[in-house]
């Protein structure tokens, strides 16, 4: 993938250039290079139903947690719980260096359906329904900051401490 970053930077093409780990609900990771690969990734996992497990992405220029002493670990990550069949999802966004807003969710002032939307699979807890958005929009948010490698500006969020 090193040869691939090269090649990105040599052609200007290197704006796009990114590798997304994703830790899905089903238990498995998966890793993808390049902006299509990692928009096929995100389209994949709205379709599944996070009944039990939320997904977990980190973008980046190399994948990260390759070994637990070395990581690399993320600065921020992006948490998804989509229910496809309901047409809903919700999005929680860490940033270890937003000072104004290092932990949010996604914010709905008209929730989009009562759907139970897993926030961690570990405790049990789940998004409060506010947090509920229609999955066009996670999916808008995902695609925004696989661009930014920021929190997403087209949807609403609020300040979130309840782990």
């Amino acid at each position: 993938m090193n040869e691939q970053r090269k090649s990105a930077e040599r052609t200007g093409a290197s704006r796009h250039f990114m590798i997304l780990t994703a830790l899905l609900t089903t238990g498995t990771v998966q890793v993808v290079d390049g902006y299509d690969r990692s928009v096929r990734l995100i389209d994949d996992i709205l379709g599944i139903e996070h009944v039990d497990w939320e997904s977990t992405l980190n973008v980046g220029e190399e994948p990260y947690y390759q070994s637990k002493e070395f990581g690399p670990f993320p600065d921020h990550q992006f948490r998804i719980s989509a229910r496809a069949s309901l047409g809903v999802a919700a999005c929680n966004y860490t940033d270890n260096n937003d000072p104004v807003m290092g932990n949010a969710i996604s914010w709905n002032p008209r929730p989009a359906g009562d759907a139970m939307l897993i926030f961690n699979g570990a405790t049990g807890s789940v998004f409060p329904a506010s947090a509920s958005i229609p999955i066009s929009l996670a999916r808008e948010s995902l695609l925004e900051w696989l661009n930014t490698r920021k929190r997403p500006t087209c949807i609403e969020w609020r300040p979130y401490d309840k782990f």
